[in-house]
């Protein structure tokens, strides 16, 4: 209807590698959603507003734009609920795992690793970069801590492999990454003397309005 404002889309996508835009735009969307409960919230005292759904396949990003998704999840009033999907790593796995409901397809495959960063400039900008590098990598590690079951133990165990570390599903139930594992949905599918029925019978109720017209 004309004069009233269009409702805000519940669903965030996440498919590509993590960058600047993507976080702006993310934090935007995730802001203006708890504005609009917000106020209506304070219009009907019984709102109950419905969950921010993130759906993630991503094998990571920009670190710190990262960060900024998961700031504005960490403010948001709103719940959201994140669902894993194809990859989730890197980055994304820390996103994905800073929702407040974490959902995954049985398909989905999981990565942590160490956070990289780049070999620029002179040497002492490279001191700076590994320094800035292993604060980055302990506020990531901070937020596997928080949020899932890995162990300081685990992460350096991982760490000291030097490489990416894949697991499944059920594997990230277990490390407290996953909160639920999604089944395949059961789709119904209508057979050719089931809609010939419904048909006679919408025929026969047809008629029988005629009849008492």
């Amino acid at each position: 209807m004309l004069g009233l404002p269009q409702e805000l889309s519940r669903k965030i996508v996440i498919s590509t590698d993590i960058n600047e835009q993507m976080a702006g735009e993310i934090v935007g969307h995730i802001m203006e959603i708890n504005d609009e409960d917000y106020e209506r919230g304070q219009a009907l005292k019984s709102y109950q507003p419905e969950p921010i759904e993130m759906f993630i396949n991503s094998p990571g990003g920009n670190v710190t734009d990262g960060f900024a998704i998961i700031d504005a999840m960490e403010l948001s009033d709103t719940p959201i609920v994140t669902y894993g999907m194809g990859q989730v790593g890197s980055m994304a796995l820390a996103i994905f795992a800073s929702g407040d409901i974490r959902i995954s397809t049985r398909h989905t495959r999981f990565m942590y690793h160490n956070i990289s960063y780049g070999m620029m400039g002179h040497i002492e900008d490279h001191v700076n970069q590994m320094d800035e590098a292993e604060l980055i990598q302990r506020m990531y590690n901070a937020v596997m801590f928080e949020r899932t079951k890995f162990t300081e133990e685990k992460l350096a165990d991982i760490r000291k492999q030097k490489k990416d570390f894949f697991f499944s599903p059920k594997q990230a139930i277990k490390f407290g990454v996953v909160d639920e594992i999604m089944e395949p949905s059961e789709k119904k599918f209508m057979k050719e003397a089931d809609l010939e029925k419904i048909q006679a019978e919408e025929a026969v109720a047809n008629i029988a309005k005629e009849i008492a017209e």
